[in-house]
């Protein structure tokens, strides 16, 4: 059976809503052409187009051998991700620390009882996957990611635009050299932010995140 006629764009849309719902996580590598083909039902060279036009965007990135990943969320949040990177780390942890400040506001305002589960969760087994439909339903993504707490927090914050700018704060983050933390201190500034939103309390939420995100210091 010969490959239908899909159009570009839609298979471009496709791909996209793959990364922008976080079935395929920034930092995750994608299917192989293969089998995207047979997924999409489209012939290699379509898919290479469309592919072609992710990698232009910024979203994704062929490292040579080892497949194609994803690098951003969206076009805007690469070109952010790729400034950030240049900047100082000293600029790029103000940043991460404002806006984790003031989702932690927001979270302790609007928080349902599905985020604390799903936080309460996080604070006693962040590795554990039982959870992910929970996970899922509460923050409507689909990737458990390794910092499931603050993923939660910007989720309840419902203010899509803080966290999309977050991500890329982290994810520029991870190219600096900072003091590392201790699992013991993570766990503690955590259980604060939690109790606080728990509480509903704003101010607490907000200094209970402050001085969380204040723990890293970028090294001499």
């Amino acid at each position: 059976m010969p490959p239908r006629r899909m159009p570009l764009d839609e298979v471009v849309d496709w791909l996209t809503q793959r990364v922008e719902t976080g079935e395929w996580p920034v930092d995750s590598r994608i299917p192989n052409q293969d089998d995207l083909v047979r997924t999409l039902g489209v012939g290699h060279t379509m898919l290479r187009q469309a592919l072609k036009i992710m990698f232009n965007n910024g979203v994704l990135e062929s490292a040579q051998g080892r497949g194609t990943y994803v690098r951003a969320r969206s076009a805007v949040t690469a070109v952010l991700g790729d400034d950030l990177r240049r900047r100082p780390a000293e600029q790029t942890l103000a940043l991460r620390r404002a806006l984790e400040v003031e989702a932690a506001g927001l979270a302790a305002a609007q928080r349902t009882d599905e985020h604390l589960a799903v936080l309460r969760a996080a604070l006693v087994s962040p590795q554990d996957r039982c959870w992910t439909s929970s996970f899922h339903a509460a923050t409507g993504r689909t990737d458990v990611s390794l910092d499931v707490f603050h993923t939660v927090v910007f989720a309840a914050a419902r203010n899509p635009t803080l966290a999309e700018v977050h991500l890329c704060a982290v994810s520029a983050l991870r190219y600096a050299r900072l003091d590392p933390e201790s699992a013991d201190r993570r766990d503690a500034g955590h259980l604060r932010i939690f109790e606080a939103i728990e509480s509903g309390d704003v101010d607490a939420a907000r200094a209970a995140a402050a001085a969380h995100a204040d723990r890293d210091t970028p090294r001499a």
